[in-house]
C-alpha cells in the first residue's frame, strides 16, 4: 500500500469507563506507528454518548494514557489545528454534510418509532435471520416527507446502502469483501440529533486528515458503513490496520467484563511504565530481529503495523475470573482480590524484572521509592538514611518482578529482632523439624555458602541426610530462620543476609521456640 507524505493515526476513546488493555494497546499501536513513520498521533475523545460518558472518565483515560508515556501530538489538551477534539464540541459541523447527503439523495429521514424498530428485530430473530432495515421509509415522497416534519414527527436520517461488494483492503486482515445488502440501510444521525459513531467518526477523520485508522478487529464489522459514506461524501479512504483480539488464559476475548482491568492498576501494583509498554506491544505484534527486550524508546523506532498477527493474543496476566459464569467481572474485583490472580509466570513478570534489573539505578530507585514511603516501617528510614535504602534495594532488585514487593523484601533483609509468629510455630511439631535445624547449622557452618545457588545446595543436602522433604524440609528452614512461614525465597535472602546473619537468626528462633 502506498504510504503519504505525512501518517497522521488517532484514539478516540469513549469515556464511560477506566482505560483498560484492549484500549491502552490500540492507543500504543497507533502512537508507535506514528512515531515510527515520523507522523502525528491524535487524540479525540468520542462523548456523544451523554448518559454514559462522564469528565470523571477521561480524567482517568488521559491519566492512564499519560502513565503509559503515550503523549498526543494534537489532543483536548494540546489543542492543534483542527480543534475541537471532543466529539460533543464539534456537533454542529455534521449537519452541512447530512444536509448534502440529504440533497444528493444519499440518505433519508426514517420516521420508524423505537417501537417499530423493536418489532421488526424481533420478528428477524424468530426466523433466525440477521436484522436489517425493512426500507419501509424509503420510498416516501418528498411532499409526504415534508408534511410529517412539519407536523413535528421526530425522524432519524438513514443511508441509502445501495446493492453491492465493499472490500476493505486491510494492512492485517488482508482482502476482506462485505455485501452491502446484509447491511441495508443504516442510521447515521439519530432521531435526538446526535450523529451516529459511524458517521460522526468519518467526518472526523476527514476533517482531522487521519491517514491511517488502526484499531481492534472487533471494528472491522463498522468499516464497510464507514467506507459508504466516505464515498458518499467524496473522502478519501484512509489506510486501515485491524488488529487482532486480545484473549485470556480461557481463549475469550478480553472486556471491561471477562478479564480486563484499569491500566493503572498496572501501575499501583508496581509495573513499571516502559515494561508494560513493552509488554502490550508484543500482544498481537512481533520485531523483525526477534528481539522482545526494547528499552530507550527502541519501541518507536521498530514498530511496523504490518508485523502484525491475525492471530489473537494471549493476556496471560490473570490465571481466572471470578469463577461467577457469564456474568462474573473483574472489573468489580477489589485490589486485593486482583493481586491473587496474578499470574506470576508471565512474560510481563519477566521483562518487568529486567527492566528493573537492567535499568540505572536511580530511575530505578525513583520508581520504588514511593513503594518504600507508603510502608510505615521503612518511610522513616527512607528518609533518614537514603543512600543506605537504596543499596539494601540494590542488592535485591535482581530478584523482584514488581516494585511492590521490594518492601516486604527490605523489611525482612533490615530487621534485626526476628519474632516467631505464632502460626508458623507449629511447624516445629514435624519429627523431623529439630533434625533439621542442626543439619543445616552445622552443614551451612562448615560450606559457608554465599550465593544461592551454595544455599540450595546445603539445603537438598540437609534433606538428604535427614530424609525430610517438601514442607518437612523447607518450612521447618524458612520458619527457624525467619520466623514466618511465607517471604522471599530462602536460598535468595540467605545469600543477601549472610550466613553468619543467617545462623544467628536460627540460633535465635530457637531459643524462643525452646527447642
Amino acid at each position: 500500500m502506498n504510504q503519504p507524505k505525512t501518517v497522521r493515526t488517532r484514539f478516540a476513546p469513549s469515556p464511560s469507563g477506566f482505560l483498560h488493555v484492549g484500549g491502552a494497546r490500540t492507543a500504543l499501536f497507533n502512537y508507535l506507528y506514528a512515531k515510527a513513520k515520523k507522523g502525528k498521533f491524535i487524540l479525540r475523545v468520542e462523548d456523544t454518548d451523554q448518559e454514559r460518558s462522564s469528565p470523571e472518565s477521561e480524567k482517568i483515560i488521559l491519566e492512564s494514557l499519560k502513565w503509559l508515556g503515550i503523549h498526543a501530538d494534537e489532543g483536548p489538551d494540546e489543542g492543534g489545528d483542527f480543534a475541537p477534539y471532543r466529539q460533543s464540541e464539534r456537533l454542529g459541523r455534521y449537519k452541512k454534510y447530512t444536509e448534502t447527503l440529504l440533497s444528493e439523495n444519499k440518505a433519508y429521514p426514517c420516521f420508524c418509532s423505537s417501537e417499530d424498530l423493536e418489532a421488526s428485530q424481533e420478528k428477524s430473530k424468530k426466523l433466525g435471520l440477521p436484522h436489517i432495515y425493512d426500507g419501509r421509509c424509503r420510498g416516501l415522497s418528498k411532499e409526504e416527507v415534508e408534511k410529517r416534519i412539519a407536523a413535528g414527527e421526530k425522524y432519524a436520517v438513514r443511508f441509502r446502502a445501495e446493492s453491492r461488494e465493499i472490500v476493505v483492503n486491510d494492512h492485517v486482515q488482508g482482502r476482506v469483501k462485505f455485501d452491502s445488502r446484509l447491511i441495508g440501510d443504516f442510521i447515521i444521525v439519530k432521531s435526538d440529533g446526535f450523529p451516529s459513531y459511524n458517521y460522526a467518526v468519518v467526518i472526523d477523520d476527514h476533517e482531522m486528515q487521519i491517514s491511517h485508522v488502526i484499531r481492534g478487529v472487533g471494528h472491522l464489522s463498522n468499516t464497510p458503513r464507514q467506507i459508504l459514506i466516505h464515498e458518499a461524501l467524496d473522502f478519501p479512504l484512509p489506510e486501515y490496520a485491524h488488529i487482532s483480539e486480545i484473549v485470556g488464559t480461557d481463549k475469550k476475548k478480553l472486556s471491561k467484563r471477562k478479564g480486563a482491568t484499569s491500566i493503572l492498576f498496572f501501575r499501583d501494583v508496581g509495573y513499571m511504565r516502559d515494561s508494560f509498554v513493552n509488554y502490550m506491544a508484543l500482544l498481537g505484534w512481533y520485531p523483525e530481529d526477534g528481539v522482545e527486550y526494547m528499552p530507550n524508546r527502541r519501541l518507536e523506532e521498530k514498530f511496523d503495523i504490518d508485523r502484525c498477527s491475525k492471530s489473537p493474543a494471549m493476556f496471560d496476566f490473570f490465571l481466572t475470573d471470578k469463577g461467577g459464569g457469564e456474568d462474573a467481572s473483574i472489573a468489580e474485583l477489589s485490589y486485593e482480590e486482583l493481586v491473587k490472580m496474578v499470574n506470576h509466570k508471565t512474560k510481563l513478570n519477566w521483562l518487568n524484572n529486567k527492566y528493573i534489573r537492567e535499568m540505572p539505578l536511580d530511575d530505578v530507585w525513583n520508581e520504588v521509592r514511593p513503594f518504600l514511603e507508603k510502608d510505615e516501617s521503612l518511610s522513616g528510614l527512607v528518609k533518614k538514611d537514603p543512600d543506605k535504602m537504596k543499596s539494601t534495594f540494590d542488592t535485591l532488585r535482581i530478584y523482584l518482578n514488581t516494585l511492590s514487593e521490594a518492601a516486604p523484601f527490605i523489611r525482612e533483609i533490615l530487621r534485626e529482632d526476628v519474632d516467631l509468629d505464632a502460626a508458623a510455630k507449629s511447624q516445629f511439631d514435624d519429627p523431623l523439624a529439630v533434625s533439621v535445624i542442626e543439619t543445616f547449622l552445622e552443614l551451612a557452618e562448615n560450606a559457608k555458602p554465599a550465593d544461592p545457588e551454595n544455599f540450595t545446595a546445603v539445603i537438598k543436602e540437609t534433606g538428604a541426610k535427614t530424609g525430610a522433604k517438601g514442607k518437612s524440609l523447607f518450612m521447618t528452614i524458612r520458619v527457624a530462620s525467619t520466623g514466618t512461614n511465607q517471604g522471599l525465597e530462602i536460598p535468595i535472602l540467605f545469600a543477601i543476609l549472610g550466613y553468619e546473619k543467617v545462623l544467628n537468626r536460627i540460633q535465635s528462633i530457637r531459643k524462643k521456640a525452646g527447642i
